[in-house]
């Protein structure tokens, strides 16, 4: 038997409007803008590190993938943690804590599309290592090709007349 929620608890939950809700909102929204914040200098940063995607084979371009990833999860973690340090700067009530943690994690979520959102654009090298593994996947040279009717011509195809006129 399926249980469903507690409708007129959510209800109440989506429609309500008071100043605790506005310093939630404004304090995921501060959360969010310092953790774009430092998401942005860091990623730049880690980004610089591995530098030389265009140049790579494919084992190089595997390895170091792997470890720029590596090192953006370490920098997600201690971002994280270096947002912890900064107050609540918007508190309007003394009502509303800080500090008091969501059973549903509602006040991460600001933080988390900020994180993702700004780390994933300025990881170009990244990108450009992905895209270089899924094309070699897919069996895509992304070098230059002669199509087969110009090399016949140039290998002295007909008449030797690389225009192919008559």
């Amino acid at each position: 038997m399926i249980k469903l929620p507690n409708y007129s608890h959510l209800m109440g939950s989506l429609t309500e409007f008071n100043m605790i809700r506005v310093q939630k909102i404004l304090h995921m929204s501060q959360d969010a803008v310092i953790t774009s914040i430092f998401c942005f200098f860091a990623g730049l940063g880690i980004d610089n590190l591995f530098v030389g995607a265009d140049k790579e084979d494919i084992l190089t371009a595997s390895i170091k993938g792997m470890i720029q990833l590596i090192v953006v999860i370490v920098a997600v973690y201690y971002i994280r943690k270096l947002t912890k340090f900064i107050p609540f700067l918007l508190r309007l009530t003394k009502e509303y804590n800080p500090f008091h943690k969501s059973k549903d994690g509602e006040g991460l979520v600001g933080a988390t599309i900020a994180m993702g959102l700004l780390l994933m654009s300025t990881q170009t090298n990244l990108k450009k290592r992905i895209k270089h593994l899924v094309d070699a996947t897919n069996g895509k040279d992304n070098s230059i090709k002669i199509p087969s009717e110009l090399t016949m011509e140039l290998d002295g195809g007909d008449d030797g007349d690389i225009g192919g006129g008559h």
